[in-house]
């Protein structure tokens, strides 16, 4: 019995026999891979430091230098934004599943036959702005030839505030727009005006602050000259406030109030501004509006907080 056992012991493998015969393959992968990602970093080394020394720039650690084998004549990029796989109409998370993965689109910047790839935004856009001062041509991406489309247009509706049906012409088929436009005035005037987005405003369409520090909030509607503001629209920004707490509340129209509007602001201290007081408003900030329709170049270049309003609410904290 005691032999039978003992043949049997010798002729059995042993419990990790098979295990310890895939180690070496295992640790030859292995091998592999880390020497791949070993002359990755390299040659990431190596062409970071020729594009810094070519063009004088850093390059940050967040952009892959790459080559750029169709390469065009002039520089150029295209932004590339965070989002969420499954998102919300607005961008934010779709918080009915448990998908949390976040695309990291990337920024392509190609520039004399290199290519750049940014998973920072914020970084990538400074890489850019750092090659433009140093002389190197790169023209503007989609957001920037928007953002120099809409100061031409701000320009333009400045020009043409002459009268109060001027205005509302130039509002009647976006007045939405009318918003950002007492924002550009307001700004004029010596406020920090911001706009609020338009599917989610709070009650009111622009938070300001004063130059002394005060604070107000303002609710803006272009109406035609007989569609008058009624009181309900002053109550909603009354209501507002009550979370919000500026200082100072203003309703801005192109039209005029009715009665029970111009009772319940005096009770409830809103400032009402009506066409011929914003044409005075107007004239004030653009005394004689007769610039060209050319600005600086850094003008229309992004801004961080143009960057920021790309990237969902709910993924703007990973940036700050």
């Amino acid at each position: 019995m005691i032999e039978s056992y003992l043949r049997f012991s010798e002729q059995a493998p042993a419990p990790y026999d098979d295990l310890l015969r895939l180690v070496p393959p295992a640790l030859a992968v292995l091998a592999a891979l880390l020497l791949v990602l070993a002359v990755d970093q390299i040659l990431q080394l190596v062409l970071r430091i020729a594009f810094s020394r070519a063009y004088s720039v850093r390059v940050p650690f967040s952009v892959r230098v790459g080559v750029d084998l169709h390469p065009d004549d002039v520089g150029s990029f295209s932004m590339g934004y965070p989002q969420w796989r499954s998102a919300k109409k607005d961008g934010t998370r779709d918080r009915r599943t448990n998908d949390l993965h976040v695309i990291k689109n990337r920024t392509l910047i190609f520039i004399d036959g290199w290519k750049l790839r940014g998973k920072n935004p914020f970084e990538a856009y400074g890489l850019v702005r750092d090659l433009r001062r140093n002389g190197q041509v790169v023209v503007p991406c989609q957001e920037e030839r928007l953002k120099r489309s809409e100061a031409a247009s701000q320009i333009l509706r400045r020009r043409d505030s002459g009268s109060i049906d001027d205005i509302i012409s130039a509002f009647e088929d976006r007045p939405t727009d009318f918003e950002g436009f007492c924002a550009d005035m307001f700004r004029t005037l010596g406020w920090t005006a911001e706009t609020t987005p338009p599917t989610n405003d709070g009650g009111y369409d622009i938070s300001m602050r004063g130059e002394t520090g005060a604070t107000a909030i303002v609710e803006c509607k272009c109406y035609a000259r007989n569609h008058h503001v009624g009181r309900p629209v002053v109550q909603k920004l009354h209501g507002a406030n009550a979370t919000v707490g500026a200082q100072e509340m203003m309703v801005v129209t192109t039209s005029s109030f009715t009665q029970g509007a111009v009772e319940y602001a005096a009770q409830t201290g809103v400032r009402l501004i009506d066409g011929p007081q914003l044409l005075s408003l107007c004239r004030r900030a653009w005394p004689s509006e007769s610039s060209p329709l050319s600005f600086p170049t850094t003008a229309t270049w992004l801004t961080d907080g143009d960057i920021m309003a790309r990237i969902p609410t709910d993924l703007q904290r990973r940036y700050r």
